[in-house]
């Protein structure tokens, strides 16, 4: 798995993930996600176009992490999710409490604008 990380003016990280999200590269996206979370505003994108697979302990982290920025007030998006990981997530129900969005843009218009509303 490769983590591309880019940070936006108003202190957005964006991960853009490629590869398979299985237990093998749990760490490197636990490390990466841990660090944005430590370190930065609490807002968080997840862009997983190039993600083909996601087992159900990547699942588990997401969900962890998800509660964690909820707790301490800030935000974490997916967006441009492949069919079969959007799939896997719908049949756990996940997509309905997780904030996931079909493209990127629409997924920094969200953070934006719950941090505008609560300012």
């Amino acid at each position: 798995m490769v983590i591309g990380k880019f940070a936006t003016e108003d202190g957005i990280t964006i991960f853009r993930l490629n590869g398979k999200l299985i237990f093998s590269t749990l760490d490197k996206l636990k490390t990466a996600l841990d660090g944005a979370l430590a370190e930065g505003s609490g807002k968080v994108i997840l862009n997983l176009k190039q993600v083909n697979i996601m087992d159900s302990v990547t699942v588990g982290l997401l969900i962890s992490r998800f509660k964690v920025v909820k707790k301490k007030k800030g935000a974490l998006k997916f967006c441009e999710l492949q069919p079969a990981v959007k799939r896997l997530l719908s049949m756990a129900d996940l997509d309905k409490w997780l904030d996931i969005f079909d493209w990127e843009k629409e997924a920094l218009a969200a953070i934006r604008t719950e941090s505008a509303s609560t300012e």
